[in-house]
C-alpha cells in the first residue's frame, strides 16, 4: 500500500471530499477520478511557477477551487456547501496553522456528521523540529482564545534558532546512519526573525511551523480538547509511518467517560510520550561528539543494573473467534505505562469468517501489532508459536477476553530488574473478576479462595489448582524455553502444567497482592468446555506419573493430593455427560472416576454412595436401559474397589429381600442375578466364606427363613463379612 493509498483508505471515489494544501502531491487527485474540492494557498498557475524549479512532480498540480489566504475556512467555502462533504484530507497542514482549534471547528461545519478527517503530520523526532518542545493543550487553547491568524514572534525565533539538519536534509529515516546534527542558522538570524515578525492580523502572512507533535502527544491533545469541549473530533486511528510523519484519522464523536477515569488515561498518554523520547535519544548516540573527559583519577567502571524500563517484553494473544473482546483487550496492551517491545496476535484457525482477524488487521495499520496465522491447534500451540516468533527476554500472555490495567507490565517487570538467586522464573499478581459484559464480580479474586501465594512447596502446586493465570503473569524467556513451553496436548490445565514444571526446574516466583488485570469468566469462555475435561484427564495422568507415592518419606502424593483434587471434577463431568446423553464423554469421564477411586479408599466409599443413589433414581424414573446402565456402574465399581463390596452387597441383599417378600419368580431371579454380579471373585478364605453364604441364600426358601429369623441370619452374615478383611471398610483401614 502506497502512502497515498494508506491516507485515503477510508474514502472512495463516490464521496465528495475536501483536500487542503495538496500542492504538487495530491492525495485525492481529480485526474484519478476523485470528486475533490481543492483548497490551497495559491492558484494552479502560481503553484506551478513556484514549484516547477524545485520538484519533478509539478505537473501533478491540479486546478485549485478555493485560494486560502487565511481566515476561517467556513468563510471561504460557500454556505450551501457546508455539511456536504464526506471527508477532508490535509497533508502537512496542521503544524502550520496559527489556530489549529479553529481549523478543526471549521472542518466540523463543512463535513457531514458521519464524515472523517485524514491528517498527515510531521513527527518532530525525525525532522528539523527535533529540538523544538512539544505543543501542549494550553498552547492550542491560548492561540484559539486569542483568535490568532498570524504566527507569534517567538515562533519565528524558535524556528530559526533550533532548525536542524542531518546530512543536509530536513527529514531523515528513523534508523540507519547516525549522521551528526547541524544547526542550520546562526543565532543572530533567530533574533532578526523575531525583530522583523509582525503579529498584526492585517500584516502579510508569513509561514512557519507553529506546533510540534509526536503520535502520542497528538493523541493527548485531541483527548483533552475533546473533553474540554473545544472540539468534537476524536481519534479513530493513529499510525506511525516509516518516514518523517505519522497519520491520524479523526471522527466526530464526543468522548464521554467518568471523571475518575480521565486522569489515569491522561497519565498513561503522558507516560507514553516520555517513552517516545527513547527513539529521539537513541538518535543522539554517535550524532554529537562527546566532550573531552576531564583529567582525573580513573574510577572502576560499574555496569548499571537493569531497570524495568530496559527489559524487553513481548505481549502475546492467542485469537480464536474473539471478535467480541479482542479490540478492548488490545487497547489495554496499547495503554500500558511500560509499553511492550513486541505485540503478537496469533490467529489459531478462527472460524468466525474473519471478524476477529479483521479487527486486529485494522488496528495493526496504526499500531505495531504483528498478526500470525496457523491452523487450529489450541491455545497452547498458539502461545508457543508467538514465543518462537519473538525475541524479548520477558513474555506476557494475555487471553483474548481479559484486560490489563495500565501499570500491569510496569509492576510485574520490577522484580526482574533485581538480581535473583535462584533465577526468577515468573512474577504474577492478583486479579479482579468480571463478567461477560465487563461488570465487576469480585475485587482481588485470589485473596478470596484460600490458595497459597507465592508457590513455595510442591504440595501447593498439586493439591489444588494453582490459580496462576498467564494473563496475570510475566514470564522469563529463559525459564519458558528451558522447560519446553506449553504442552500442546492441553487445552485446560496448561497453565498449571507450565508453572509446575518451572517450579520443579528450580525457578523462583514472586507474587504481587495488588490486582493488575481483569479476568473475564463466563459460560462461553475456555474455562467451561468438554475439551478442558479431556485436557484435565491428560494432566491427571501426567501428575500420576510425575509424583508416585513416596512411602519411605510418608508422602502419599497420589492418595492424599492428586486423587482428591481431581475426583470431584471428574465425577461432575460424568454426571453432565450423562445428562447430555454423550456416550463418548461419559465413558471417558467414568474411566477417570474409576482411575482415581482405585487410589483412595475415601473416594471409593463416596463413589459407592453416589453410584447407588444413581441406581435408586434410575429404578424410580428411568427406562430399562437406564436401570441396566446404572447397575452396570455398580458392578464395575465392585470389581475395581474392594472397599465398595460390603455396601453394594448390603444394597443388593435389600433388593433381593424385597423381591422374596413380594415378587414373582422372574423378579426374584433378576434380583439374585444382580446380587451374584457383585460377589467378590478374588481368592482367599474370607471371600470363599462370603461366596458360600451367598450361595446358601440362593435358595428362596432358605433366604426367606434367614431373613425372617434375623437372630440366626444376621450373625451368619456378620461372620461372612468379618472373615474378609479386604471387604469390610473398618478392617481395611
Amino acid at each position: 500500500m502506497t502512502r497515498e493509498e494508506l491516507i485515503r483508505q477510508h474514502f472512495h471515489r463516490n464521496m465528495r471530499l475536501l483536500e487542503i494544501g495538496p500542492s504538487y502531491n495530491p492525495i485525492l487527485p481529480k485526474a484519478d477520478g476523485w470528486q475533490t474540492t481543492v483548497v490551497d494557498h495559491a492558484t494552479q498557475a502560481d503553484l506551478v511557477a513556484k514549484y516547477a524549479p524545485l520538484v519533478a512532480t509539478a505537473d501533478r498540480i491540479e486546478e485549485v477551487d478555493f485560494v486560502w489566504k487565511g481566515g476561517a475556512l467556513t468563510d471561504l467555502i460557500p454556505l450551501d456547501q457546508h455539511g456536504s462533504y464526506d471527508g477532508l484530507v490535509a497533508s502537512h497542514v496542521g503544524e502550520h496553522l496559527p489556530d489549529l482549534i479553529a481549523f478543526l471547528k471549521n472542518a466540523a461545519t463543512l463535513i457531514k456528521q458521519d464524515g472523517l478527517m485524514a491528517l498527515a503530520l510531521p513527527d518532530k523526532r525525525v525532522c528539523f523540529d527535533f529540538f523544538q518542545p512539544l505543543t501542549t493543550t494550553g498552547d492550542l487553547v491560548a492561540a484559539h482564545l486569542e483568535e490568532r491568524t498570524r504566527h507569534q514572534r517567538r515562533t519565528f525565533f524558535n524556528q530559526a534558532a533550533y532548525f536542524v539538519t542531518r546530512n543536509d536534509t530536513v527529514g531523515w529515516a528513523r534508523t540507519g546512519l547516525a549522521a551528526p546534527f547541524h544547526l542550520a542558522h546562526p543565532l543572530s538570524l533567530a533574533q532578526f526573525s523575531y525583530d522583523t515578525a509582525d503579529e498584526d492580523p492585517a500584516a502579510e502572512y508569513r509561514d512557519s511551523h507553529a506546533w510540534a507533535f509526536t503520535p502520542k502527544s497528538f493523541e493527548l491533545l485531541m483527548l483533552e480538547l475533546n473533553l474540554l469541549g473545544y472540539i468534537d473530533w476524536s481519534i479513530r486511528a493513529i499510525e506511525p509511518a516509516a518516514g518523517v510523519e505519522f497519520y491520524v484519522w479523526l471522527e466526530r464523536k464526543k468522548i464521554a467517560m467518568p471523571e475518575v477515569a480521565v486522569n489515569p488515561l491522561r497519565l498513561s498518554l503522558l507516560s507514553a510520550i516520555v517513552c517516545e523520547t527513547k527513539e529521539a535519544i537513541a538518535q543522539l548516540e554517535g550524532a554529537i561528539p562527546a566532550p573531552a573527559p576531564p583529567v582525573a583519577q580513573a574510577s572502576p567502571v560499574v555496569a548499571p543494573e537493569p531497570s524495568a524500563r530496559t527489559l524487553d517484553i513481548v505481549a502475546i494473544i492467542a485469537l480464536y473467534n474473539g471478535a467480541r473482546y479482542i479490540e478492548q483487550t488490545l487497547r489495554s496492551v496499547l495503554r500500558q505505562s511500560l509499553p511492550p517491545s513486541e505485540i503478537i496476535v496469533v490467529n489459531d484457525g478462527s472460524t468466525d469468517d474473519g471478524a476477529g482477524v479483521a479487527i486486529v488487521e485494522r488496528m495493526a495499520l496504526t499500531h505495531p501489532i504483528t498478526l500470525l496465522h496457523k491452523p487450529n491447534g489450541g491455545q497452547s500451540s498458539a502461545r508457543n508459536l508467538g514465543v518462537q516468533r519473538s525475541t524479548s527476554v520477558l513474555i506476557a500472555f494475555l487471553d483474548q477476553d481479559d484486560i490489563w490495567y495500565e501499570n500491569h507490565l510496569a509492576e510485574l517487570a520490577k522484580p526482574f530488574a533485581k538480581p535473583s538467586e535462584p533465577p526468577l522464573g515468573w512474577a504474577y499478581s492478583n486479579l479482579d473478576e468480571i463478567d461477560e459484559n465487563g461488570f465487576l464480580i469480585c475485587r482481588s479474586f485470589l485473596s478470596t479462595i484460600g490458595v497459597e501465594h507465592p508457590k513455595r512447596h510442591i504440595f501447593d502446586c498439586i493439591r489444588q489448582d494453582m490459580f496462576i493465570l498467564p494473563s496475570a503473569a510475566l514470564i522469563s524467556r529463559e525459564a519458558f524455553e528451558t522447560i519446553g513451553g506449553f504442552d500442546e496436548r492441553l487445552c485446560g490445565y496448561e497453565d498449571d502444567d507450565l508453572f509446575l514444571r518451572m517450579f520443579r526446574a528450580g525457578y523462583h516466583n514472586t507474587y504481587l497482592k495488588r490486582a493488575l488485570s481483569q479476568w473475564r469468566i463466563y459460560t462461553g469462555s475456555t474455562s467451561y468446555s468438554y475439551r478442558m475435561a479431556l485436557s484435565r484427564n491428560i494432566y491427571t495422568r501426567k501428575l500420576l506419573q510425575m509424583f508416585p507415592n513416596d512411602i519411605q518419606r510418608v508422602r502419599y502424593y497420589i492418595r492424599d493430593l492428586i486423587a482428591p483434587r481431581f475426583f470431584g471434577p471428574a465425577l461432575k463431568e460424568y454426571d453432565l455427560a450423562l445428562e447430555r446423553d454423550d456416550k463418548a464423554a461419559s465413558d471417558a469421564a467414568w474411566e477417570e472416576v474409576m482411575l482415581l477411586a482405585r487410589h483412595n479408599d475415601a473416594i471409593a466409599a463416596s463413589l459407592t454412595e453416589h453410584t447407588l443413589a444413581r441406581y435408586r433414581a434410575a429404578l424410580l424414573t428411568g427406562s430399562r436401559t437406564t436401570v441396566d446402565a446404572a447397575w452396570n456402574e455398580v458392578v464395575v465399581l465392585t470389581k475395581n474397589n474392594e472397599a465398595a463390596v460390603p455396601r453394594v452387597i448390603e444394597h443388593a441383599l435389600a433388593d433381593y429381600k424385597s423381591a422374596l417378600l413380594g415378587g414373582d419368580s422372574a423378579t426374584i431371579r433378576t434380583a439374585w442375578d444382580k446380587l451374584a454380579l457383585v460377589q467378590p471373585d478374588a481368592p482367599g478364605a474370607g471371600h470363599r466364606r462370603m461366596r458360600a453364604t451367598l450361595k446358601l441364600l440362593r435358595h428362596p426358601a432358605v433366604s426367606r427363613s434367614a431373613f425372617a429369623l434375623r437372630r440366626v441370619g444376621r450373625p451368619v452374615m456378620l461372620w461372612a463379612f468379618r472373615s474378609n478383611p479386604g471387604a469390610h471398610p473398618a478392617v481395611h483401614r
